[in-house]
C-alpha cells in the first residue's frame, strides 16, 4: 500500500520527467505482461496524443521505463524481481527508488545497476538527465 512519502515521490518523479516534455507520464497504470497484471508506480511512454474517448484498463504496449518506489511493506527482492520481469518484456529501463536512503537505482540490464544519491539521475534509454534535488526535497 502506498505511503505518504511514496505518493509524494511518485508526484515529484513525474513532475521532474515532465519538465522535458518529451514523454507521457502515467501513475499506477496496469500493464498486462503475459496475462498477469503489474502496476508500476510510474511509467514513461513516448509523447503521443491521448484519446480521451477511448480508454484502456490493462495496457499491453510496454512503456519505455517503469519506476518502482519502495514502500514500507515491500521487500527489495520483490521489486528487483519485478524489474527483471519488466526488462525481460521490452521495457528499456527500470528505476528503483529507495526513499530511506534518498537513492535512485537505474537498470537497463538487471545485473548492471547504476545508483544515484547525489548529482543527476541519468537514464540512457530515455536520453534523460534529472537533478536529484528535483526528486528529494
Amino acid at each position: 500500500m502506498p505511503s505518504y512519502n511514496h505518493s509524494y515521490l511518485a508526484y515529484r518523479i513525474g513532475r521532474a520527467i515532465d519538465l522535458n516534455d518529451n514523454y507521457n507520464i502515467h501513475i499506477e497504470l496496469t500493464l498486462d505482461i503475459n496475462g498477469k497484471d503489474y502496476v508500476p508506480d510510474v511509467v514513461i511512454y513516448p509523447k503521443q496524443a491521448v484519446d480521451f474517448l477511448h480508454d484502456e484498463i490493462k495496457v499491453k504496449t510496454m512503456p519505455l521505463t517503469a519506476i518502482e518506489i519502495l514502500s514500507p511493506q515491500q521487500s527489495l527482492n520483490e521489486l528487483t524481481d519485478k524489474g527483471s520481469l519488466y526488462l525481460a518484456n521490452g521495457i528499456q529501463s527500470f528505476w528503483l527508488v529507495l526513499p530511506p536512503t534518498k537513492t535512485v537505482i537505474v537498470y537497463q540490464n538487471i545485473s548492471q545497476p547504476v545508483s544515484y544519491s547525489t548529482g543527476h539521475i541519468i537514464d540512457h534509454a530515455l536520453n534523460l538527465e534529472i537533478p536529484m534535488e528535483l526528486i528529494f526535497r
